[in-house]
């Protein structure tokens, strides 16, 4: 990284050799004619115009500025300032002061590049220009990956202050040498990601932030197209944002659809966050600072979005969210101290905890924008202007280690991130696919579109048909690509259960609940609702825990599953309908999450809570009798095998009975192998066969 001189000191040779002859060529090759009447003796009314119109657009042009400061929408002022600016260079293209506000205007609009062209001839008509000149120079060739000149430009506009000015804008002028120099280290070493715009999404008008479902089947997202409730426009010209739905449909993703009232109203409404289920999403709402709201999927309609607690929603803005996996967190986005940092919540008992700063680790002093938690419970993506950027906000990566610290984050590197601003991050469960939005110039229909990255994994030889070029370069066009063979993706450790929630007679669908239990720590760490109309639902189980799963429902027996994560076991999507039976004489169900020892009649303590669901059960249908019966694989003797499944059955009984279940409503049975419900050739059919099962006798 280049060493930074304080101006008025000893330049860099290169640099004061390469300023002088820039001034020796532009004062041979250019001239810059002043905005004075005596300039334009023969157009004296066409010069009055002019002037005008430089100064109602020196007008839009603060307001622009103030907005800025303000963090305010700026878009629209620098829009109408740039209406009368141009008007006057209609007039007078070679005025270098104009030259250089039609460049800032530029530099504040979706053509950044474009700017390029009028600050540098704003710097040949008279390199005694407005000194800022350079600085936006620099941030234009940064925005057209010309870095090196970019150096350069910052390099001029650093030497050419006073001490005392150059301390004001110090940071900022280190910041972008900086930005420079990392931009240039990932562009050379790009991540092997694939970046293009998924079909059907995007349109001329802004669309961005992409909210999506653990299994990726449905996304959510902000639009301010035409067909906005209300027909309202914005202080940018746009339509006011409405919330549009799109679900996968044979791999792709619908015509998006207004998602319409109560999500929607006349005012701007935008979604933050989909829940991994889809059943919950939070919603932004300025009124007048912006709040964060919740709302509820109930069959297929969206319940009215309630504000969240004030523990949360302070005085100030918060501005973006994401939920847990388990519903019990919300990590969010707050300018409380007059910079947007990253704070989180925990919910207790449907109790919101006050809202604390995750860190120093991650929040900067510059702004996080955006933030998304991955459904595996322990990698966190953001958006920043600090770190390693290489310019705007960039996505990075922190993973919460076995003591709960945040790693050092990880910028996600190019063609993922760009001199530009990419936000409003989101990955699949898999971990496969992920989309953000950005800003940038050339790839996009709007303003701020959705692009889908597609990580690619460890290289592998590629076959590419007509064009050289990698699949990393999102820059390039590609044409006819394809791989050599499947590429290895680093995947999630995580387990993802969906399906529906049924019936067992009519397979109707069941308004469920599902509880998540830790059976380890004998506690619940997660309720979640089937769909109401649909019955469906789909939980994410990060790895490391074994779980216990009830379903229940009123006037049904509870369903129960395992599920014993290792730490490091792969993804896995597991798609299964769980139908549910009725609390009728002959139907059974299987205790998944009962358990033994090996070769042993003895409870486990992990066996607690499945326990305790089958007391709740006789509890609260008291004139219930049932069979608690024992079942085996059918490795060794069938005499040893029945007999240990009765010891296990009775085993049960006594632990009713001690828990003040009257024991003339319980009975106890082994069957040893004689009923197996899989195959006894392999371990996983065997390990299915090895259980315990509740069949109702008398009811």
């Amino acid at each position: 990284m280049d060493k930074f001189i304080k101006p008025k000191k000893i330049m860099n040779k290169n640099i004061y050799l390469f300023f002088i002859l820039l001034i020796g060529y532009i004062s041979l090759n250019a001239q810059n004619v002043e905005f004075k009447s005596k300039n334009f003796k023969n157009n004296k009314d066409e010069y009055k115009i002019a002037v005008n119109n430089i100064k109602q657009g020196d007008e839009y042009l603060e307001q622009g500025e103030q907005a800025l400061i303000n963090k305010t929408n700026p878009k629209m002022s620098f829009k109408n300032a740039l209406a009368f600016y141009n008007k006057a260079q209609n007039f007078n293209p070679d005025n270098d002061e104009l030259n250089y506000k039609i460049g800032k205007c530029l530099l504040q609009t979706y053509n950044k590049i474009s700017s390029i062209s009028y600050l540098e001839k704003a710097v040949k008509l008279n390199p005694d220009v407005k000194d800022e000149t350079y600085f936006l120079l620099g941030q234009a060739y940064k925005y057209d990956y010309k870095f090196e000149q970019a150096k350069q430009q910052f390099k001029i506009y650093e030497n050419k202050l006073r001490d005392k000015q150059f301390e004001k804008v110090k940071r900022d002028v280190k910041k972008e040498l900086r930005e420079c120099d990392i931009a240039v280290q990932l562009v050379e070493n790009p991540a092997r990601v694939w970046v293009t715009s998924p079909k059907n999404v995007n349109t001329e008008y802004p669309d961005y932030c992409a909210a999506i479902s653990a299994d990726e089947d449905m996304m959510i997202f902000n639009s301010k197209r035409p067909n906005t409730t209300g027909g309202k426009k914005d202080d940018d010209g746009y339509y006011f944002s409405d919330i549009y739905v799109s679900y996968k449909e044979n791999s792709k993703w619908s015509n998006p659809e207004n998602i319409g009232k109560p999500l929607n109203t006349e005012a701007q409404d935008e979604c933050l966050a989909l829940s991994p289920d889809g059943q919950n999403i939070f919603i932004y709402k300025k009124d007048p600072d912006g709040n964060i709201y919740k709302s509820e999927l109930f069959g297929d309609k969206w319940s009215k979005p309630e504000k969240l607690v004030k523990k949360i929603n302070s005085e100030y803005n918060e501005t973006h969210a994401s939920f847990s996996y388990d519903g019990i967190k919300i990590y969010y986005i707050s300018d409380q101290q007059n910079s947007e940092d990253i704070f989180f919540s925990g919910n207790k008992d449907g109790i919101w905890g006050k809202g604390q700063k995750i860190g120093d680790k991650l929040n900067t002093i510059y702004d996080e924008g955006s933030i998304y938690m991955h459904p595996d419970g322990k990698t966190l993506y953001f958006s920043s202007k600090g770190h390693n950027s290489m310019g705007g906000y960039d996505v990075f990566k922190s993973v919460r280690g076995d003591d709960g610290r945040w790693q050092k984050p990880v910028n996600l590197g190019y063609p993922v991130n760009t001199p530009y601003d990419e936000t409003f991050f989101v990955m699949s469960a898999n971990g496969k696919h992920a989309y953000v939005t950005s800003n940038k110039e050339k790839q996009g229909k709007g303003e701020w579109d959705i692009y889908k990255i597609i990580f690619l994994g460890p290289e592998k030889s590629l076959i590419i048909d007509n064009e050289d070029n990698l699949l990393a370069n999102f820059t390039k066009s590609m044409n006819e690509t394809t791989l050599e063979s499947p590429v290895e993706i680093e995947t999630k450790n995580l387990t993802v259960l969906k399906g529906r929630i049924l019936d067992d007679v009519t397979l109707k669908p069941v308004k469920a609940k599902i509880e998540i239990a830790d059976n380890e720590k004998n506690e619940i760490i997660a309720v979640f609702k089937s769909n109401s109309k649909t019955g469906k639902f789909l939980v994410s189980l990060p790895s490391g825990i074994n779980y216990g799963i009830a379903v229940k429902a009123e006037g049904y027996l509870f369903h129960s599953e395992n599920f014993d994560l290792p730490v490091m076991s792969d993804y896995q999507l597991v798609n299964k309908d769980i139908k549910l039976k009725n609390i009728s004489v002959g139907n059974k169900i299987i205790l998944r999450n009962i358990f033994f020892d090996t070769e042993k009649s003895i409870l486990r303590p992990e066996s607690t809570f499945e326990l305790k669901r089958v007391i709740k059960l006789l509890n609260d249908v008291p004139q219930l009798k049932v069979e608690i019966s024992g079942h085996t694989d059918n490795i060794g003797l069938a005499a040893y095998n029945e007999n240990l499944s009765e010891d296990r059955a009775k085993a049960v009984v006594n632990y009713l009975i001690k828990n003040n279940i009257d024991k003339t409503r319980l009975t106890y049975k082994g069957y040893g192998f004689t009923k197996p419900i899989a195959t006894n050739d392999t371990e996983q059919g065997r390990q299915l066969n090895r259980r315990t099962e509740m069949k109702i006798t008398e009811n």
